[in-house]
């Protein structure tokens, strides 16, 4: 009996973290179904894999994608993900998801989904059943599977920017959005806690989120509320305790209290004055995960993220930030505000860079840094920014630097990469439009190049990072690894030429090294070439 496809000759690497061997796999159905030494097995089709190593294909485990996969074009769009190697996303992360809608929310829906494709959804769907029909109905290019985000819920019921906590009633609603989101099978809820509305919950209504999705098994993800040294979320001095270190304690106790499994989003450490703290950091966490908390983190080999020009105005007026950027009095007091949290953090308006204005006029600036695109428009830094908030409707993608570290400073960085707890994310806004993130296009290739060059890990672990230990944080039984019976999910590099060639300046260069990727046994990328009209991925419910 022979099978469909044959990888011949290659260094598996299995995802375990296990030593690679020399081994043939062999795939029918979409299934890996035998693997070994098969040089009297026949194929209908086989790949010479000499020379190169095979492996799990790489799972995104914090992704935004499910606002490009409803995209009747999304195969084209998210080419770059599969030429670094990616097979699986987790999507609906930093509580943001495309459902639940409901008539409260879908304007303002309509308007987040600016900010993650070019253009803007018209949601027909309200719950996320119909939501994952949809996709399933139209295709994929990759698997996925959902989160349902904490944010679009409250949205749903109480708006995108209520302050107040909800009421009983109100979270007796919300609790049946979610619940109804894990039947049709999402893996976990995610929270956003740094963007509205999420930055208004306290600890008892995400103590009643994290117990919704400890209760069904699930996993409770969280972007925290501060990520730097001082953070208006707080009132506290940050002398006593810094406010990144505030929000992991806060995030960890809430998770306790629910005894959830507890994914942290992109750990990072935003601002020069920030870094120094990251081995506090790490160790609350350790500390958390030896006390038997199931906790783990995810982050991405950048020294830069991309986020909402909103992100760094304080919580307390986002319910009236255009009326407060539009007051001349208002906004210079702002201002001043803004320059004395900057100092304190180690971070300012020149560690902004653009990807995308979403002001037809001014997307010509996009790439450049925000004094820069000021400085050309004959405006203070600041002022520019305040208007590109209110006249992109908060929907400016920018690329914030001094994550974790800055060119030829990244310590934090590596250090949170090598830590044994640590899952690879690309956490990236791709679209068509704008200057890209190049971590669309380079971040699994990075890991497999600059971090084991630099000894952060070996060959193997990097590969259990992006696969297998991604796949066990998920719950997911049935891909990560390669193994009879898993789905046939793989990608072959040539171990020694694989290399990110993208960077800040040239985001859009792509990876050297990755030629061949099988979704559920199909080649989606063969010898170099993308097929887009594969749409070979599943959506992973359960």
């Amino acid at each position: 009996m022979g099978c469909d496809w044959k990888l011949a000759g290659g260094s598996v690497i299995d995802g375990t973290g296990a030593r690679a061997v020399r081994a043939d796999v062999a795939v029918t159905g979409g299934r890996i179904t035998d693997l070994g030494d098969l040089r009297g097995l026949e194929a209908a089709q086989v790949l010479d894999c000499t020379g190169r190593t095979v492996a799990p294909g790489f799972i995104d485990i914090h992704s935004h994608a499910d606002w490009i996969l409803p995209a009747a074009e999304h195969a084209t769009l998210l080419e770059p993900f599969v030429r670094q190697g990616m097979t699986s996303v987790l999507a609906g992360n930093c509580g943001f998801s495309p459902a639940p809608v409901s008539s409260v929310s879908r304007e303002s829906a309509r308007d987040a989904s600016r900010l993650m494709y070019d253009g803007s959804l018209a949601p027909e769907w309200e719950t996320m059943s119909a939501f994952l029909d949809d996709l399933s109905a139209g295709g994929v290019a990759l698997n996925v599977a959902q989160l349902v985000g904490h944010g679009s819920v409250r949205s749903a019921v109480t708006g995108v920017l209520e302050t107040r906590a909800p009421r009983p009633h109100e979270l007796r609603a919300m609790e049946r959005l979610v619940d109804e989101a894990l039947d049709a099978g999402c893996a976990g809820i995610s929270t956003g806690l740094g963007y509205s509305p999420g930055i208004f919950s306290g600890e008892e209504e995400l103590r009643a989120f994290a117990a919704m999705a400890a209760r069904r098994g699930r996993l409770f993800t969280s972007h925290l509320k501060a990520y730097s040294w001082a953070s208006g979320v707080y009132g506290h001095d940050p002398k006593q305790e810094p406010h990144n270190l505030t929000a992991i304690r806060e995030i960890l106790d809430v998770a306790r209290a629910a005894g959830v499994r507890l994914q942290i989003s992109h750990l990072i450490f935003v601002g020069r004055n920030t870094w120094p703290n990251h081995g506090d950091a790490l160790r609350m966490i350790e500390d958390a995960h030896a006390r038997g908390l199931d906790v783990a983190f995810d982050a991405f080999p950048y020294t830069a993220g991309n986020t909402t020009c909103a992100v760094i105005f304080p919580a307390a007026i986002l319910p009236k930030l255009e009326e407060v950027l539009r007051d001349p009095e208002q906004l210079a007091g702002l201002a001043r505000f803004a320059e004395m949290a900057f100092e304190a953090v180690g971070f300012g308006l020149a560690d902004i860079q653009l990807m995308h204005c979403g002001v037809p006029e001014w997307n010509h600036l996009d790439g450049l840094r925000v004094p820069d695109a000021a400085a050309r428009l004959g405006m203070a830094p600041f002022e520019f920014y305040a208007r590109l908030t209110v006249a992109s409707h908060r929907n400016a993608r920018v690329l914030n630097h001094t994550y974790s570290g800055d060119r030829g400073q990244e310590g934090a960085l590596r250090a949170v990469l090598a830590h044994p707890l640590c899952t690879i994310e690309t956490d990236t806004l791709l679209t068509r439009e704008g200057h890209q993130n190049p971590a669309s296009y380079g971040t699994f290739p990075r890991v497999l190049d600059a971090c084991v060059r630099d000894g952060l890990f070996s060959l193997e672990e990097a590969v259990r990072r992006m696969t297998g230990a991604a796949a066990e944080r998920l719950g997911w039984r049935d891909r990560g690894f390669v193994r009879r019976g898993q789905a046939a999910d793989l990608v072959v590099f040539d171990a020694a030429r694989v290399a990110d060639r993208s960077s800040f300046e040239e985001p859009t260069r792509g990876p050297d090294g990755i030629d061949d990727v099988f979704v559920n046994g199909r080649p989606v990328l063969l010898g170099g070439r993308y097929d887009a009209g594969a749409k070979a991925g599943v959506v992973i419910r359960g």
